[in-house]
């Protein structure tokens, strides 16, 4: 059974710029020749860590993955009304009301196939609200899994796994140098990347490469 099929609709919610890449990169490019991304944003970094291009890394990074920069949006860029969050404060009452609104309009117009979505396990607070602002609310046929950030994944527990070529390991590292303006970049380290999906395949039995999920829903 193909996690993706050929003509699905996929869409992918990302807290910060680079979460999607680090959480599903290889995937999606093990797919792009099959399926329709749309790429959310919740925030960027022009305030916590004064970067000034995190739209134009965006649209950078999807395109190492497959993917037209035209598939990204910030929601902000959406026809919804709605401000970026704020990083660190994503988890107040007023910001999740603004999560929902956003993914249950997305999910309305767009219509997806399968959602990816933070694990709803993980450390980091933001993350953890926007998953569990879809597992909470988003009913109907999409299939819904969350990824795993390597610097916040001390609970992730993965128990679905794409097998992932050399070709998707290096496209999901060359979209991660895009965010090159935090300088921070210990776990953006190809060798950390080739280690975590190294690792990923000896949880799913066998030697080579893998990214793994949380299933939150599967309707066959």
């Amino acid at each position: 059974m193909a996690l993706i099929n050929r003509g699905e609709k996929i869409l992918c919610l990302s807290p910060h710029p680079d979460d999607i890449e680090f959480g599903a990169g290889g995937t999606l490019h093990k797919y792009s020749d099959i399926c329709e991304i749309l790429l959310v944003v919740f925030s960027d970094r022009s305030k916590t860590r004064n970067e000034k291009y995190n739209l134009k890394s965006q649209r950078l990074a999807v395109g190492e993955i497959g993917f037209n920069a035209d598939c990204v949006r910030f929601i902000n860029q959406l026809d919804v009304g709605m401000e970026l969050l704020p990083i660190r404060f994503f988890g107040t009452e007023e910001n999740r009301d603004t999560i929902r609104l956003v993914v249950q309009k997305i999910v309305k117009n767009f219509d997806p196939d399968l959602i990816f979505t933070p694990s709803i396990n993980e450390t980091n607070q933001d993350h953890q609200a926007v998953g569990e602002e879809v597992v909470r609310v988003i009913r109907g046929r999409a299939k819904i899994l969350g990824y795993e950030v390597p610097k916040h994944h001390q609970f992730f527990q993965p128990n679905v796994y794409v097998k992932l070529s050399e070709a998707d390991i290096e496209a999901k590292i060359r979209a991660l140098n895009h965010f090159s303006e935090f300088t921070n970049r210990y776990y953006f380290e190809a060798d950390v990347i080739k280690s975590l999906s190294r690792m990923r395949a000896l949880d799913a039995g066998f030697f080579g490469l893998c990214e793994g999920f949380e299933l939150y829903r599967l309707i066959d």
